[in-house]
């Protein structure tokens, strides 16, 4: 069995795969619409057929599992770095308990090193099921639910205007986001995202509104409305706005829709953003934090010496890396950082090393998603002394990480 680019006449076999994976209550007969992939998506199928077969010689019989992955860029450590999102993992019920998603993303793993991609991200439908082939909770983020009206507490006066945008807006909605989204693992969005991903839905396209001032577009608000006369729900998929002044704007938008729904609901903010603090009555809100994104280390050599680290950062190492999936990142390594950049090579197993971190656990550590104290109170890091420790620390930083995209 191997993993191999999806041909198009393959295409209907992996759309049932994902329908019935995905959305099994819509039950055999598929709607013939579907949404454009975006661009930089690139399917995959893994095949109960012999590595070197000819594509023209695979049936789509053969087709046990598929997968795909976004080729994205994102920023790690304030530099844009390949940062494919892996999705759309799924086999028929045929073919389950049989091992083909482990080998399917062991080979994932292995193309996405031989191309120069050294860190990849992925939603779960399960932590704990992805936990076990090496990926980590990256970032959590907020969700709040909140009675329109009470919003009248933090919405801004009047000014401005604002506008309906469409997909053509697209290059004016990718400046507001390039402006507001400075944090870590934030995606450099394409013009094929924003179309078919911002402005498109999977069941019914979500309402853009804008808010300018003086004809500049300042912030932008992604949101539909379910329910019927007795409750409606206006869920905002994204807010973005470039200053304070612009999300109280957008805020105000919000709350002007108190006529019309019971209950205002910002899916997926940062979770660092307080908005129950500045409320009437923070009482009539309520907020939950829900684990994000996942983040794994594929090539640890590259990924290390790729990505650029605190400048006043002396590290020089043993770290063993605990990898069962990826045997090219099983092992010691000799880690030496200096000047903001990491030197990484194979040791000798029989090396004591200084650290001995889980590559889940790294791939934390890397992009700055918990601290080297923090992953020491686990099973996954265990540090030798405090002088290692130290200088763990000291290299890998924590920092402020925001990975919004769903895919």
């Amino acid at each position: 069995m191997h993993l191999r680019p999806l041909p198009e006449e393959h295409r209907e076999t992996y759309r049932e795969f994902l329908d019935y994976a995905f959305r099994p209550e819509n039950g055999p007969d598929w709607p013939d619409e579907r949404l454009p992939d975006p661009e930089g998506y690139r399917p995959r199928g893994f095949y109960d057929a012999p590595r070197d077969a000819p594509v023209g010689d695979l049936d789509a019989a053969s087709l046990r599992a598929v997968c795909a992955f976004y080729d994205f860029t994102a920023r790690v450590r304030g530099e844009w770095h390949p940062l494919p999102g892996v999705s759309a993992v799924a086999s028929p019920p045929e073919a389950r308990r049989r091992g083909h998603i482990a080998a399917m993303l062991d080979d994932l793993l292995a193309e996405f090193r031989d191309t120069g991609r050294y860190l990849s991200a992925l939603w779960p439908f399960k932590y704990a099921f992805y936990r076990r082939f090496g990926w980590a909770t990256a970032n959590n983020y907020a969700k709040t639910t909140v009675p329109p009206d009470e919003l009248a507490a933090v919405a801004a006066d009047p000014d401005g205007e604002f506008v309906r945008l469409d997909a053509d807006d697209w290059a004016r909605v990718e400046g507001v986001y390039a402006a507001a989204a400075t944090a870590d693992l934030a995606v450099n969005r394409s013009e094929g995202w924003i179309r078919h991903r911002l402005f498109r839905g999977w069941d019914d396209d979500p309402f853009v509104y804008g808010w300018e001032r003086g004809g500049d577009l300042r912030g932008y608000v992604v949101y539909d409305v379910t329910g019927d006369w007795e409750s409606r729900t206006l869920t905002v998929a994204e807010l973005v706005a470039v200053d304070a002044d612009a999300r109280a704007q957008l805020l105000r938008f919000l709350r002007d829709h108190d006529s019309q729904v019971d209950e205002v609901v910002l899916s997926s903010e940062h979770a660092s953003t307080r908005l129950i603090d500045d409320l009437t009555d923070p009482r009539a809100a309520t907020v939950e934090i829900k684990p994000g994104p996942m983040v794994r280390i594929v090539d640890v050599s590259a990924a290390l010496e790729a990505v650029s680290l605190p400048a006043d950062a002396v590290c020089d190492l043993v770290l063993a890396v605990e990898d069962d999936r990826c045997d090219w990142n099983d092992g010691p390594f000799g880690l030496a950082v200096a000047d903001g950049e990491a030197s990484v090579e194979p040791v000798d197993d029989d090396i004591a090393p200084d650290a001995t971190v889980e590559i889940g656990a790294l791939s934390q550590l890397l992009v700055g998603a918990r601290s080297v104290e923090a992953l020491a109170r686990t099973e996954h890091l265990a540090v030798a002394d405090g002088r290692a420790a130290d200088a763990l620390d000291a290299v890998f930083s924590e920092r402020d990480l925001y990975l919004r995209e769903g895919f």
